[in-house]
């Protein structure tokens, strides 16, 4: 066999692999996630999971990375030039579009307490700057605002965290009540965003 052919191989073993384990913490969430239970989703034998992760928290970490480059994707926004308030409010709809995009991907992230999956996406520690890729983006929008006199002077990392914090309910409530496709969903972001906006405001 090639190398070019065994290479793909591995690939699709792998992606298989992902592909059950994604499932079931869609389905079931992290608790549910084991070694033991991806082999009986695929027929595969233990082995050959251990040789692509090196346990079911390598494999947890790898797909909770995966759906937080997503979550981070969704958020990226071309901002330079931007007013501080416009540049928030991209930012702000392009998390809760992210969010609703996979929910039950991000419920089974973003709701888990578990202390491996807290690691990824505490947002609450002072050190958030440096932790968190997102929250540095933030964090300096809000620095921008409050330079620019647009936003009221704050503890730009408190204040971060107070927002996200509050974007983060609605998120939850939308997606536990499966609100998603409601036609106020739409309205709803745009009122909670103007409040926080407002709130920000000199």
């Amino acid at each position: 066999m090639s190398r070019t052919r065994q290479q793909k191989q591995s690939e699709e073993v792998r992606e298989k692999i992902l592909r059950a384990a994604r499932h079931i913490l869609e389905e079931e969430g992290p608790d549910a996630l084991s070694i033991r239970r991806i082999t009986r989703e695929i027929d595969y034998s233990a082995a050959i999971v251990y040789h692509y992760f090196r346990d079911k928290d390598d494999l947890l970490h790898h797909l909770l990375m995966e759906a937080y480059g997503r979550i981070l994707e969704a958020i990226r926004h071309p901002q330079e030039g931007m007013p501080p308030a416009e540049a928030l409010r991209a930012s702000f709809r392009g998390y809760v579009d992210g969010a609703l995009r996979w929910p039950r991907e991000y419920r089974a992230v973003m709701l888990s307490a578990k202390p491996g999956v807290l690691a990824v996406t505490s947002v609450l520690d002072a050190d958030v700057r440096e932790k968190r890729p997102a929250f540095r983006q933030l964090i300096a929008t809000i620095e921008a605002g409050v330079a620019d006199g647009s936003f009221a002077p704050c503890d730009p990392i408190l204040t971060a965290q107070a927002v996200w914090c509050t974007m983060f309910g609605l998120v939850t409530r939308l997606i536990l009540e499966d609100r998603a496709e409601d036609s106020r969903c739409s309205a709803l972001i745009d009122r909670q965003i103007d409040l926080i906006l407002k709130g920000l405001t000199p």
